[in-house]
């Protein structure tokens, strides 16, 4: 949960980890300002449990964290998030659907669900201080996270993919604009140039390319593939290691560079295709078998889109 919140830098100010006897209920926590306790923080509260995450541990930890703040050692938090991976209990689900149930429960059952789970061996009375706490408190910040809901939050399959090696998925296809857009124009230039060298004669534009017997969908499905390759890095880019995906691209210059500098014109950008089309990738996106073949012979295609690989000069 620390290294997901360091992600979450345009969120979060500055994080920290809490364990041992003393953490006062605090496990991940996520500064939103410079202020610290002081100003907005939220709690993340991970439950390491086989089991679902019943109600006496629920209200023990809301406890901690309602007697510390009542002795001012930091305000309450902004949001306060229990991560139990198995989800929680019927019982747990019912107060945090019902943050009024939960507040009367606080007040009404303190002794009995909290008095004694806060500090070992002593009850710690439902004092004034921690009365008007819990009465001004919103319990709709109180929310319960499962696998389901967690593996949905940004930047978690990073953190997945770092720890366990996780399948990260397959990316959405690629649409292709019915009109040229000006970021690929690089690419159209220079596959319009090798439709020329190829037949010996000169198009005006791509709409003439676009209307000859043999180019024509040579040229729509190079996009397509420009464009699948585009919407993969797009999707993954926010979803998995920056270094995976530069890797994944290094995998794939490697693999055709040979075949591109040992031919040219139309034959070569042929001969690529074919080639990237059977690269077998390292890593995660290897292992389990992510990139499409469209994808992997895209990237040759941004790679010629910037200069890198042009397919004709």
């Amino acid at each position: 949960m620390k290294k997901w919140l360091a992600l979450e830098s345009e969120i979060y100010f500055d994080f920290s980890r809490s364990s041992g006897a003393y953490d006062r209920g605090l496990d991940a926590v996520g500064f939103l300002t410079k202020e610290r306790h002081d100003g907005d923080w939220d709690n993340f509260q991970c439950k390491q449990l086989r089991s679902t995450l019943k109600d006496g541990e629920f209200f023990a930890e809301i406890g901690k964290v309602f007697y510390y703040a009542s002795l001012n050692e930091f305000i309450l938090p902004r949001r306060y998030i229990f991560v139990a991976p198995n989800g929680i209990s019927k019982e747990t689900k019912k107060f945090v659907n019902s943050p009024k149930q939960l507040k009367a429960a606080l007040l009404d059952e303190w002794d009995v669900r909290c008095s004694g789970k806060i500090i070992s061996k002593k009850k710690i009375p439902l004092s004034s201080e921690l009365k008007t706490a819990i009465e001004g408190y919103d319990f709709s910040k109180i929310e319960a996270w499962n696998n389901t809901k967690l593996i949905e939050q940004p930047n978690v399959r990073k953190v997945l993919h770092y720890f366990m090696d996780v399948n990260p998925g397959s990316a959405p296809q690629g649409t292709v604009p019915a009109d040229i857009d000006p970021t690929e124009r690089g690419l159209i230039n220079q596959l319009i140039g090798v439709y020329e060298d190829d037949c010996g004669e000169k198009f005006s534009n791509e709409d003439a390319v676009h209307a000859h017997e043999k180019y024509g969908q040579h040229l729509l499905v190079q996009r397509t593939r420009y464009y699948d390759a585009e919407a993969f890095h797009r999707h993954f880019r926010d979803n998995i290691d920056p270094k995976t995906l530069k890797q994944f691209n290094h995998d794939i210059y490697h693999a055709v560079i040979d075949e591109y500098l040992s031919s040219s014109g139309l034959p070569r950008v042929n001969a690529v295709m074919k080639s990237a089309g059977n690269v077998q990738v390292s890593g995660v996106f290897g292992k389990h078998n992510s990139a499409a073949v469209s994808v992997k012979q895209g990237v040759c295609h941004q790679q010629a889109n910037i200069g890198v690989m042009p397919w004709k000069k």
